[in-house]
């Protein structure tokens, strides 16, 4: 009987001997109340110091199973070990998850702040742009009768739109302002979004898809800008060969019968 009691406590002896010191002995939730988050500021220490306790304890369980290897008792001086960091992190992961909930709360918050602002501005601008339609139906003139013509008849000079007609382009160039905003929030509506993107992500998406849709639809008015250009100056220079055929012919007609030309 003596033989066993003697090894028995010569493996307590091993095992008190070689054990690693803990790395605090103050529970998580003491040194950090969950009743003390209630900023974001706070919420972001308390998940720093919770990596920081998850990693102590990481490399406190490395060197003490090292360490129970050289015990009497190496199963139970494992099980201890892993039971220990296994509580230890649980309760503080208790903590971590109120500091993560309150940071969610206040983004989300946040979210729905940025986008009532949003809504707001652009609200503001429509309003802005249907009180002055014909501001905006004068960028893009267009004062060139484009009647179709005869085979053979020349192209008339340029007429200038009278009043009701410019009231009417205006209305027209409105509707479709009014129509194309519509067509964009639907097209943003059906835009499939990853579920792993925050509110705010969402909203800049939104935003950057507008403003593509925007330099796309400014790159189209440059676009037809310079075609009317350019057929404004074919039209200049089909009418000057026109007046230089034209001509040589009063000048021969006049050369032959000057008395004819002197009489009118």
């Amino acid at each position: 009987m003596r033989i066993p009691l003697i090894l028995f406590t010569l493996g307590l002896l091993s095992f008190n001997a070689w054990a690693v010191e803990p790395p605090s002995t103050v529970p998580f939730a003491k040194r950090y109340d969950p009743a003390s988050i209630t900023t974001a500021s706070r919420a972001r220490e308390v998940i720093a110091a919770y990596d920081n306790e998850k990693r102590v304890w990481e490399n406190w369980y490395k060197e003490e199973t090292a360490q129970c290897y050289r015990n009497f008792f190496v199963t139970y001086c494992l099980d201890k070990a892993k039971s220990e960091r296994t509580e230890h992190i649980n309760e503080a992961r208790r903590v971590w998850l109120v500091a993560r909930d309150f940071l969610r709360k206040e983004r989300s918050e946040q979210a729905v702040k940025d986008r009532k602002a949003a809504e707001a501005k652009q609200a503001a601008k429509n309003a802005k742009m249907d009180a002055q339609p014909a501001r905006v139906a004068k960028a893009p003139p267009k004062t060139r009768d484009v009647t179709p013509r005869k085979p053979g008849e020349g192209h008339a000079a340029d007429r200038v739109l009278t009043p009701e007609e410019e009231k009417a382009n205006a209305e027209a160039y409105a509707m479709k302002q009014q129509e194309r905003e519509q067509r964009i929030a639907e097209q943003e509506s059906k835009v499939p979004e990853a579920p792993s993107m925050t509110p705010e992500e969402r909203i800049q998406a939104r935003a950057e898809r507008r403003a593509a849709a925007e330099k796309k639809r400014a790159e189209n008015i440059k676009k037809r800008a310079e075609k009317a250009a350019e057929y404004e100056r074919q039209v200049k220079l089909r009418e000057e060969q026109q007046k230089k055929t034209v001509s040589p012919g009063i000048w021969f007609l006049g050369c032959n019968n000057p008395k004819k030309i002197g009489t009118h």
